[in-house]
């Protein structure tokens, strides 16, 4: 279930070249560390990789980043369970030149793959909150749906499509993969603060089931596209979802009559709720529900 994990930590025992800012190559704990510079040509840290993971230096804080599951799987398109993250991150921590338990935690994404049409599930979503989903286009081709918070992001998308782009392989099933990515701010300072303060953390059975809770409460809380049968709606009722889908005349209404906004903002709620297609909802939601289960029990 986890894929991208950020982490950071503060090594005390860097060897000086690397506070020299020298452009030349270093070897330290078995890696060949390469200089990051700046636009001004200014060497402003080191870089390497192991396999997929990045690993980044400036001063003296160390910084690790890439896809968990594709560390240990080669993709993200297979189920990942947490058996199966226990032990990458285990392989992992013997790699490192740090503890990798012990670093801070910055960011950390869920995310599950079902067998399902990308486009019609992600042509039915309208807001999260007010937030407007955003098209995910590659080559021309809009290929999914993200959702952008401050803290947070929630995104489904084609992964048939996406794998044959990014590494040209071939999958023959109809792959929507969901993903949720937050930061440290995201998962502590809520009503009910998971607590993800280090990577340790991560390894929590309990947080780990918390994580897939929230991806699928996520999914919920997105507001869809009702039944369009308009042969069956009320003129009022037309009148609002007409005027609530032109981004023109929403924005007016919200920028200039904010009392009257509010009031319909809630009349269009209750409206996609008397219509909502609780049959697809059910299909995806159900699907994403098996898929976290099994990933947090196996």
């Amino acid at each position: 279930m986890y894929d991208t994990i950020k982490s950071k930590v503060t090594i005390d025992t860097l060897p000086k070249e690397f506070y020299a800012g020298k452009l030349k190559n270093l070897e330290w704990k078995g890696f060949l560390w390469r200089p990051i510079q700046n636009k001004n040509t200014h060497v402003i840290g080191y870089q390497t990789e192991y396999q997929n993971i990045k690993l980044r230096i400036y001063g003296s804080e160390l910084r690790i980043e890439n896809s968990l599951q594709k560390f240990y799987m080669g993709n993200n398109y297979q189920d990942f369970t947490y058996t199966q993250m226990l032990t990458a991150l285990e392989k992992l921590n013997t790699i490192l030149p740090v503890n990798i338990y012990k670093t801070t935690l910055l960011r950390a994404d869920v995310g599950v793959v079902i067998n399902h049409d990308t486009a019609q599930e992600t042509d039915r979503w309208l807001d999260f909150k007010g937030k407007l989903p955003i098209p995910m286009i590659k080559n021309n081709k809009i290929y999914g749906s993200v959702i952008r918070q401050t803290n947070n992001k929630f995104k489904a998308y084609n992964k048939t499509f996406e794998a044959q782009q990014t590494s040209g392989t071939k999958l023959q099933e109809q792959l929507m993969r969901v993903e949720l990515t937050g930061n440290n701010r995201y998962y502590n300072q809520r009503v009910n603060p998971v607590g993800l303060y280090t990577v340790e953390d991560l390894i929590n059975q309990a947080k780990f089931e918390a994580l897939g809770q929230l991806l699928l409460s996520f999914y919920q809380a997105i507001k869809k596209k009702p039944n369009l049968k308009f042969s069956e709606w009320s003129t009022k009722e037309t009148r609002l979802y007409g005027y609530m889908n032109c981004t023109d005349t929403a924005n007016a209404m919200k920028c200039n009559h904010k009392e009257t906004y509010k009031k319909d903002r809630l009349q269009y709620s209750k409206l996609l709720s008397n219509y909502q297609d609780a049959e697809q909802e059910n299909i995806v939601f159900n699907k994403l529900k098996t898929k976290v289960n099994f990933s947090i029990n196996n």
